[in-house]
C-alpha cells in the first residue's frame, strides 16, 4: 500500500519544522485486524526471542610462573570431529601465545598439535581496544584438549577471553524469561540445549551475572523449582534476585556429555535493561468523543517515582468488539508515543480509535481493550500489561457521508498534526499535510559509525547525509535525530537509503512519527543494506563499538517489532549480505550463523512484510573486513538512488 500525503500548502511544512527540533509531532498509528490476528503486532513469547550460540566463551585467570610468564590454563570440550577454531581476545592479544598438551602429554604450540594456522587481527572499529588471535584447525578429534595461554612477564596482562567453536550442530539457547524487566517483577534467564537425537547430559549450567553492584554467580535448574517450568523437561531456569536494576549482562554457560559420549561447552551472552517501573495501568478506560471521525481513549494510570510527567510512552492496546454474528472480533490495534496528562493524583494516556474500524467491521457493544501495555520507549521495556479493559464507548452521532467499505491511510496514520510544544497538544487533531517541495535524499549510516560512508559519486543530488558519528543511539532517539536533520536542511520530503540500524530508524520514523518522509513521492520511500531487523548477538557484547544496544539484540529487536504494523514495513525495501567464503572478522564468526557478514546473520536481516531484493555474496558489513564493505556496491547504490522517492 502506497501513502503518499500531498498539499500545495508550502506554510504548513515550515510552521511543522519552526517546532521540529523542540518536539517530534507523534502519530496515532493503528493496523488492521490482520495484523492482530497475525501476531504481527502482539508481543513474541519469549522463547522466540532466544540468543543461540554454537561457541563457548571463557575468561582468562592468569597464574605468574617463576621465570614472571602469566598463564592461564584451560580445558576445551571438543563434542565433534571436525573443524576448530580458537581465538584470543584481549588489547594484548596479539603478543600471547597458545599451546596445546600433545598426547605424550607435553606442551608444545597449539599449531603444531592441531595443525592450526595462525592469523592476528589488530583492533579496529568493530572491537576498539581489543586484538584477535585466531587459530584455525581443518580437523581435530572430539574429546578434552588442554590449552595453555603464555603472556609475557612484566605487567600484569589485560583481562582476555579463549573463545572456541567446533564443527558440533548442537546450539545452546537462551532468553529473559518476559518484557516486563522492571525492578519489581519476577524475572528468571531460561536456557535450554537442542542436542539432536538422545538428551545429553548436562554437567554444570550457571549463569554470571553482571549488575552495577558486582557479579553474581546463579545455579541454572532443570527440577520445576526454578521458575523452569517441569522437573527434567529440558528447560532449564535461574530466577534474578528481587531489586537489581540497571544495565544487567548475563553469560549463560553449559558444560556436558552428548549422548555419544563427547564433551560440550557452550556459552550464550544477553545483555538486557532492568528498570524502574515507571507507570502502572489501573484499569480505567475513559471514552470522549474527540471530533466526527475520531473517539478518545484516555487510559488511566499512575505515574510513579523517577516518571517525568513531560517524559513519553508507548501506549498499545487492541481494540475488540461483537460482530455481526454476535462473536468477539478484533476491530483495529492502536499505539502511540504519548505525553501523559495529569489528572488529580493520576495520569491519562490517550490513545485515538477512528471509528471507520467500527464501521467496517460491523461491530456492536460490548467492546474492549486487549493486550493493554505501556512501554519505555528507548528499551521497549514492558512497565506494565493487562490482557483485557472494558470499553464502554458514548452513543456517536450520525455523521456525513457512508460508512467506510474499505481502510483509508489517514486510518493507520491518523491526520497529519502540526503541532506546538507545551499542554496545548493534548487538544484536539489539526488536520494537514506535507508538500513535497524542497525534496532529497537522505543516506544514513548505522550504529556507531565513525562518519561518513557511502560513496558521493554514486548518489545524485538533491541528497542530504545524515552523520551522527560514534553513537549509540536507541532506534526511537535515531528517528528523531533523522527528523532534525532534516529540519536544518529545511527539507520538504526526503526518501532514505540506510545502512545496518539505519534501516530500524527510518523505519521507526515512519511508522510513529509524522515527518516529511510521509510526503516523498517515488517507488522506493525506505531502501537499507544489511539492516539488523531481527537483531544480532553482537548487541549483546558490551566489547564491541559503542556498547550494548538494546533495541538490536535478539530480544530486544522481536519486542520492538512487535510495534511495527504490515502498513509500515510495506515501505521497506532490503537487501542482504554475506561474505565470499573467508569469515569477515575473526571472532564474530564464532558467535554468528552463516550467512553472515561479520555482523549480521542473512536471516535475521528479514523484515516479514517488506521486500526483500534479495542476497549477495562477497561483501561484509564495515571497512577492514576480508570482503569489501557492502554500502560500497557501486552497482547497487546507484540502483537504489535511481529508485528511491525524493
Amino acid at each position: 500500500m502506497q501513502l503518499h500525503f500531498r498539499s500545495t500548502r508550502v506554510a504548513l511544512v515550515a510552521t511543522f519544522f519552526a517546532t521540529a527540533a523542540a518536539a517530534q509531532s507523534p502519530r496515532q498509528v493503528a493496523a488492521p485486524p490482520a495484523d492482530v490476528h497475525g501476531g504481527v503486532v502482539r508481543l513474541p513469547a519469549p522463547e522466540s526471542t532466544a540468543t543461540r550460540s554454537a561457541a563457548s566463551v571463557h575468561p582468562l585467570r592468569f597464574e605468574r610462573r617463576r621465570d614472571g610468564a602469566w598463564v592461564a590454563e584451560h580445558e576445551l570440550a571438543l563434542d565433534a570431529d571436525g573443524a576448530l577454531a580458537v581465538a584470543l581476545l584481549s588489547i594484548d592479544a596479539g603478543a600471547w601465545t597458545l599451546d596445546a598438551r600433545d598426547t605424550d602429554g607435553a606442551w608444545r604450540p597449539f599449531t603444531d598439535v592441531v595443525r592450526a594456522t595462525r592469523a592476528v587481527q589488530d583492533p579496529g572499529s568493530e572491537l576498539p581496544g581489543h586484538a584477535v588471535a585466531r587459530y584455525d584447525a581443518p580437523f581435530a578429534s572430539a574429546g578434552r584438549l588442554a590449552v595453555r595461554v603464555t603472556a609475557p612477564a612484566g605487567r600484569v596482562p589485560e583481562p582476555g577471553w579463549l573463545c572456541a567453536r567446533t564443527s558440533g550442530a548442537p546450539r545452546l539457547a537462551a532468553w529473559v524469561s518476559t518484557p516486563v524487566l522492571v525492578a519489581d517483577e519476577p524475572i528468571a534467564i531460561h536456557a535450554r540445549f537442542d542436542a539432536a537425537g538422545p538428551r545429553a547430559t548436562v554437567g554444570r549450567a550457571r549463569v554470571v551475572l553482571d549488575t552495577p553492584r558486582g557479579a553474581l554467580e546463579l545455579a541454572l535448574a532443570d527440577d520445576g523449582a526454578h521458575a523452569d517450568g517441569a522437573e527434567n523437561d529440558g528447560l532449564f531456569g535461574a530466577p534474578l534476585p528481587r531489586g537489581l536494576s540497571g544495565e544487567l549482562r548475563a553469560r549463560v554457560e553449559f558444560e556436558g556429555e552428548l549422548a555419544t559420549g563427547a564433551p560440550f561447552a557452550r556459552t550464550v551472552q544477553l545483555a538486557f535493561p532492568v528498570l524502574e517501573r515507571r507507570a502502572v495501568l489501573d484499569g480505567s478506560v475513559d471514552a470522549r468523543i474527540e471530533d466526527e471521525l475520531r473517539i478518545e481513549l484516555a487510559l488511566g494510570a499512575f505515574l510513579l517515582d523517577g516518571m517525568d510527567s513531560a517524559r513519553r510512552l508507548h501506549v498499545s492496546a487492541e481494540v475488540w468488539g461483537t460482530d455481526t454474528r454476535g462473536e468477539w472480533a478484533p476491530l483495529c490495534w492502536l499505539s502511540r508515543q504519548v505525553a501523559p496528562r495529569a489528572r488529580g493524583d493520576r495520569a491519562e494516556l490517550a490513545l485515538a480509535l477512528d471509528r471507520r474500524w467500527i464501521e467496517l467491521a460491523g461491530a456492536s457493544a460490548p467492546f474492549e481493550l486487549r493486550a493493554v501495555r505501556v512501554q519505555d520507549p528507548d528499551t521497549e521495556v514492558v512497565f506494565d500489561r493487562l490482557d483485557a479493559l472494558p470499553l464502554a464507548l458514548p452513543a456517536l452521532a450520525p455523521r456525513a457521508g457512508a460508512p467506510a467499505v474499505t481502510i483509508a491511510p489517514d486510518m493507520l496514520t491518523g491526520p497529519s498534526t502540526l503541532l506546538a510544544p507545551g499542554p496545548a497538544n493534548a487538544g484536539p487533531h489539526t488536520p494537514g499535510t506535507y508538500a513535497p517541495t524542497a525534496p532529497a535524499l537522505m543516506l544514513v549510516h548505522g550504529y556507531c559509525s565513525s562518519g561518513s560512508i557511502w560513496p558521493a559519486a554514486d548518489f545524485t543530488a538533491p541528497k542530504l547525509e545524515f552523520l551522527d558519528p560514534n553513537q549509540n543511539r536507541s532506534h526511537d532517539q535515531f528517528a528523531q535525530l533523522l527528523v532534525q536533520r532534516g529540519a536544518q536542511a529545511n527539507l520538504g520530503s526526503f526518501g532514505v537509503v540506510a545502512h545496518s540500524q539505519g534501516g530500524c530508524a527510518a523505519l521507526h520514523l515512519l511508522t510513529y512519527y509524522h515527518s516529511p518522509l510521509d510526503a516523498s513521492t517515488g517507488p522506493r520511500r525506505i531502501q537499507s543494506v544489511a539492516t539488523p531487523y531481527q537483531g544480532t548477538p553482537l548487541a549483546s557484547l558490551g566489547s564491541f563499538a559503542c556498547g550494548v544496544n538494546s533495541d538490536m539484540t535478539p530480544s530486544g529487536s522481536a519486542t520492538w517489532l512487535a510495534g511495527i504494523p504490515t502498513w509500515a514495513r510495506d515501505q521497506v525495501w532490503y537487501w542482504t549480505t554475506s561474505n565470499s567464503g573467508s569469515a569477515c572478522n575473526f571472532l564474530t564468526s564464532l558467535f554468528l550463523s552463516d550467512p553472515e557478514d561479520g555482523t549480521v546473520e542473512q536471516v535475521r536481516g528479514q523484515l516479514p512484510g517488506a521486500h526483500s531484493m534479495g542476497h549477495v555474496t562477497g561483501w561484509c558489513h564495515t571497512t577492514g573486513m576480508s570482503n569489501p564493505a557492502n554500502y560500497t556496491d557501486h552497482a547497487r547504490n546507484q540502483a537504489m538512488n535511481a529508485a528511491a522517492a525524493r
